[in-house]
């Protein structure tokens, strides 16, 4: 089983594409070789192959490092089978890639949605999802910093984030976790996680 995120960036026209191109590919380039693993194309859409274990980390990842940039981004997860794997993620094929498709193209006013083979973990972590997505569409410069630092070094403590970030007190990363609902969201992922390698 394969997961693919696609997406976008929104209103890009609105930003230098210098801005939203150098900061989406920086997050890019530290899971995976473009083209084989992601490629950007149609202007400011993406793909990026990953497993399902991993692919909602991901793209939590890959949104509060741009939004930490001030840069929006909408995502579709699909978990499947690759059948045909070329040296460009965007000509690879299989169920993986037709269910993140459709998912994408599902979405309205939602930011991130995925969509696996069960129906029933579908319908749980949409509800899980959107109702996550009511703190992280609110994100702030400042807390996506933070957010995205803690999911990127878990093991990391709120003083060594603060160190590495500069000039911020451990009491400012731990409001920015704290607004940003980290241990929410971390919660989430673990429960994500213990399903998916179930059912995987």
């Amino acid at each position: 089983m394969f997961a693919v995120l696609t997406g976008d960036i929104i209103q890009s026209q609105q930003t230098a594409v210098s801005i939203w191109i150098t900061a989406l590919k920086d997050i890019l380039n530290q899971y995976g070789t473009s083209p084989k693993d992601w490629e950007i194309y149609r202007g400011d859409s993406f793909q990026i192959i990953s497993t399902p274990e991993n692919v909602l980390n991901l793209s939590l990842i890959i949104k509060s490092y741009l939004k930490s940039k001030n840069i929006n981004v909408r995502m579709a997860i699909g978990i499947g089978d690759i059948n045909y794997r070329t040296d460009k993620a965007t000509e690879s094929n299989g169920s993986a890639f037709i269910n993140s498709g459709t998912c994408f193209d599902s979405l309205k006013k939602q930011t991130l949605a995925l969509q696996t083979p069960w129906n029933t973990m579908n319908a749980v972590l949409r509800i899980m999802l959107d109702l996550a997505l009511l703190t992280m569409d609110k994100w702030t410069v400042k807390t996506a910093e933070a957010v995205c630092y803690k999911l990127q070094n878990p093991t990391m403590n709120q003083k060594e984030i603060a160190q590495k970030l500069g000039n911020k007190g451990q009491g400012n990363i731990s409001e920015a976790l704290k607004r940003g609902g980290y241990d929410e969201i971390n919660q989430l992922l673990h429960y994500y996680q213990k399903s998916i390698l179930e059912l995987c």
